[in-house]
């Protein structure tokens, strides 16, 4: 009984799922109709309206104001582009000539200046040599600084000499050498 029961159930499920299989079927049958007959035919009728309005309306309005613009730039922007132009040049270089003027002027009083304090300076030696005791006070601060070196155990300018002449001999002997080894 139990399996009459069961069988029952399932066959009634059964019928109730190929219903709303075949409900489902006609519903989607008539949505398909539906798109075919009105949807479609709307779609391609607004897609003609649209062309057909861009080619008489949109593009000629386009190219209308393509022309406006290059006729306007051509009248007005163009004409003012060059009176503006004018306009800053003219300042532009009389600021830029000034300028150049003051320069070359300043570059003038410069090489002026070094001049006189060449003369300033070589006059100033003239005059140091005139007083008493400058050579002398001079030869006893080049002695203590000649002889500051040996003070604090470093080479004088004499031991540095050698030192370099040696070391330019010994570079050169080794240069002949690795010339002999790689002959």
């Amino acid at each position: 009984m139990a399996k009459k029961k069961a069988k029952k159930e399932e066959v009634k499920n059964n019928v109730i799922v190929e219903k709303i299989q075949k409900a489902s079927d006609a519903v989607t049958e008539k949505i398909k109709d539906y798109n075919e007959k009105y949807l479609a035919e709307t779609i391609e009728k607004g897609k003609k309206t649209f062309k057909e309005y861009n080619e008489k309306y949109v593009s000629k309005n386009i190219e209308k104001g393509k022309e406006t613009i290059k006729e306007y730039n051509e009248k007005f922007v163009v004409k003012n582009l060059e009176k503006g132009k004018e306009y800053f040049d003219g300042p532009y270089k009389k600021v830029s000539e000034t300028i150049d003027d003051v320069l070359e002027k300043g570059r003038d009083l410069e090489k002026d200046a070094l001049k006189k304090l060449d003369e300033v300076v070589d006059n100033g030696k003239k005059f140091m040599y005139k007083i008493p005791m400058v050579e002398t006070v001079e030869k006893k601060v080049s002695e203590s600084l000649n002889s500051l070196p040996g003070i604090v155990n470093m080479p004088n300018k004499s031991e540095i000499e050698k030192l370099t002449l040696a070391m330019q001999a010994l570079n050169t002997n080794i240069e002949i050498l690795k010339k002999q080894k790689a002959a």
